[in-house]
This record gives C-alpha cells, structure tokens and sequence, in this order.
C-alpha cells in the first residue's frame, strides 16, 4: 500500500467510517479523538496488509482493533462502542459491495488494475466517500439516529460505560453481525471470481466465517429464549396499563362523587334551615336510592375486581345503561392475576357496554360471577344488537373488528388469558341478548 493510498483512501475511510458510527447512535466524538482514531487505524490498516493474512480475515481482524481503539479512545463501554463500530462498518461495507463491482463494470477496469494502481484506487474511493457524507450530512440534517445512546442528546465520552443492557446487546449483534457477513462475503467471492487472489485464501476465509455463522447460531439461542421474555413483560405491560386505567376512572368516578355529594349536603342543609324536615327526608330518601344500587358493587373480596366495577359502574351510568352485578363465591382464591383478572373482565365488560349502548339508553349490562364443580364462572350478557352468525368465527382474531381500525385487541387478550388457565369461552347471541361465558379451571392444590 502507498503512501498516496494510506492519505487519500485508508485515513478518510477510518474518518467517514467512525464519523457514521457516532451519527447514527448520537454520540458525540471530538474532532481530536476523530483524527487519532483514524490515524490509530489507518496505521493498523498498513501494517496488517503488509502482512501474509489471508484477504478477508484481515478485515475481520480490523473491525476488531477498531473496535479496541474506539473503546481506548473515547472510554465508552464495551457493548456501546460495539454497536456504533457495527453499525458504521455494516452500512460502509453494504455500499461497497454494491459500488465497487458497479463501477468495474461500468468502467470496464479489472480488479487487479485498480488494486495496484494507487490513482485508480483514489478514483474508485471517491464515489464512496460522498455516498458516505452525504448520508451522515442527511442523518444530521434531519437527526435521524438508528440507536440512540444519547443522554438528553448531549453524551460525551466516558457516560456511556453501561447503558446498553446485555439482553438488547445481544440482540443488536445478532441483526448487524450476519448483515456485516453477508457484505465481506459478497466482496470476497467477487474477487475470487476475478482471480485476484489464490484460492487458498478463499478456503480459509469460508473455514473462519463458518465459525463466525456458529456463533451466530448460538447467539440466537439465547436471542430467542430473551424476545419470548421480553414479549412476556410487554403482555404484562399492557395488562398493567389497562388496570392503571381502571382505577384511574375509579378515581375520576370518586371525584365526580364527592363533588356531586357537595351539592347535595348544601340542598339537605338548606332544607332543614328553612324547616322543611319532610322534604330534606324526602331528598335524603332519592338520594339514598340512587347510591345504594352502585354501593352492593363493593360487596366482592377482590380489591382489584371491586375497583374495576365501580369504575364500570360509572361508565355505564353515564351512557344510560342498567348495570347489575352479582358476585356468589369468593375470588381469593381464582386461578388469574389480578392483572389478568381486570384484564379479562375488563374487556368483556367494555364491549358488553358498548353493545348495549349502541341500541340505546335503558338498555341492561348483567355481570354474575359464581363457582360451580370444578370452575369459576364468569358470565357477562348484555341486551344490544346480537352478533352476526358469519362473523362469529373471526371476533377472537387480532386483525378482526367491526368498529375500525386499531380496535378489536380485547376478545384476542381474552382468549389468550383464558386459554392460558385451561378455560373455555362460550358464546351464546339472540335478539334479545348476548351472553359470553367464561369456564376457568378451579386451581388443584
């Protein structure tokens, strides 16, 4: 390699390479530290194919002393610095694989010409050095970030020692590493159709890339068993979110109480100032009626369930529906979180909701909740339009709703739920009513 080459291709590839790195993860990089990592492994560069490496192992043992530079240099973590070497060195090497055999083909140059030809070698690099800046002039303008390592935008170095948990580590490495691949070996086997280098080199570069692909394999392992526990929690998540907006109706519902009993204690008030005892009984008397339906929802022993039906309690209220609870047996000892517990009746009781009130005010929501041998019973019924008999197949599919789009997720959670307990769901539909029974498997000791 020539000095010429070393100055106009292997300094700016470093510099662009790492330039691309840092933008594409927000990290900031001093200009200072940018020109001693480039000069750091313009010189690793030089010295490495000065040596009898095989063409295309070098490369990998370059990404790796880039790799330990970037770490000593900018004194970021391990994880962070190889997540930001792999992404700029799997983007570089994409767009060589792609320009390189373009523009022989197109200038009709052979391989070898353009290798031993330092000049040639300049004028190759050009038209991948402005793809390269004006894809991180781009990603600046518009401050787009594949990942974001960033604290608040304004990381230096040395704070990013562990931010990138292990679990996500793995699972960056396990995309950019079989794409990093895939791009030194289409590089590799177009010079190998070109004759530029003994096969001897071509064997033993597949022999080390096939220990790479084992690794790979063995990565996704553990790749796989982490996304099924991350979808876990992600399911768990959303079971919290909807008991978290539970009980934040029950807490608006509240509010509205206290603020509506307010207005009554003044009119009660100002009944008995002015003598009149038999209409301040009288209103206490409504009064008393109108709250004693919603208070016999309190009577379960599940503090999670009695929250969720006093805050359905008021949602049906407002619609102008008749809500009717009946709770026979104890909940203490159910099968089903309690998360997943709101979850399942939650849904069921949302869509009972909305069903009835989609036919009109007065309409009837019934909730009964008993145990019979072997089972807990839950059923939910409500007076609305029955569901059509064509569709009664696909209610339980996640891509399938009737009320547009980003709906029809609740009967997909449901099903989930229960069939993860072993349970049932049965349906039965008519003009006048529609019935969903849930069956959950009593737990055995």
């Amino acid at each position: 390699m020539s000095l010429l080459q070393l100055l106009f291709v292997s300094l700016p590839e470093v510099l662009l390479i790492t330039a691309l790195s840092f933008q594409l993860t927000g990290l900031r990089l001093k200009l200072l530290d940018l020109i001693v990592v480039g000069l750091l492994q313009t010189i690793v560069a030089y010295l490495v194919r000065l040596s009898p490496i095989p063409f295309g192992v070098h490369s990998i043992i370059q990404i790796i002393i880039f790799i330990v530079i970037l770490r000593i240099i900018t004194r970021n973590g391990f994880r962070v610095v190889i997540i930001t070497a792999l992404l700029g060195l799997t983007i570089y090497a994409s767009l060589e694989a792609l320009i390189a055999p373009t523009l022989l083909n197109l200038s009709g140059y052979d391989l070898n010409e353009v290798i031993y030809n330092p000049l040639m070698r300049i004028i190759f690099f050009f038209p991948q050095a402005v793809m390269i800046l004006l894809f991180i002039f781009f990603c600046k303008k518009f401050s787009y970030r594949l990942v974001d390592f960033s604290q608040n935008g304004h990381a230096t170095p040395g704070q990013n020692k562990n931010i990138l948990d292990r679990s996500y580590f793995y699972l960056y490495v396990l995309v950019l590493l079989p794409v990093q691949l895939m791009a030194l070996l289409n590089i590799v086997f177009f010079t190998s159709q070109t004759n530029t280098f003994s096969n001897q080199y071509l064997n033993f570069l597949i022999a080390s890339f096939s220990l790479i692909i084992v690794f790979i394999t063995v990565l996704s392992m553990g790749a796989i068993k982490k996304i099924s526990t991350l979808i876990g929690k992600e399911s768990e998540a959303k079971s919290a979110t909807e008991t978290i907006s539970q009980l934040d109706k029950l807490i608006q519902a509240i509010r509205k109480t206290r603020h509506d009993h307010n207005h009554h204690l003044q009119t009660i008030y100002g009944l008995l100032e002015i003598n009149e005892y038999e209409m301040a009984r009288e209103y206490m008397h409504k009064l008393h009626l109108h709250l004693s339906t919603p208070a016999q929802l309190v009577k379960t022993d599940h503090l999670g369930v009695t929250a969720l039906l006093y805050a359905k309690a008021g949602l049906a209220e407002i619609k102008g529906l008749d809500f009717e609870v009946q709770v026979d047996d104890s909940l203490k000892d159910i099968p089903l979180s309690t998360i997943e517990l709101n979850s399942v009746l939650g849904n069921l009781i949302d869509n009972a909701i909305e069903a009835a009130a989609d036919k009109g005010e007065g309409e009837k929501v019934r909730l009964e909740i008993s145990t019979e041998p072997g089972e807990y019973q839950f059923v939910i019924a409500n007076s609305g339009h029955p569901i059509p008999q064509e569709i009664m197949n696909q209610i339980f599919e996640t891509t399938f709703s009737t009320k547009g789009k980003n709906r029809g997720l609740g009967l997909p959670i449901i099903k989930e739920i229960t069939e993860k307990y072993s349970g049932t769901i049965e349906i039965n539909t008519s003009p006048n009513e529609t019935v969903f029974i849930l069956h959950i498997p009593i737990a055995k000791e």
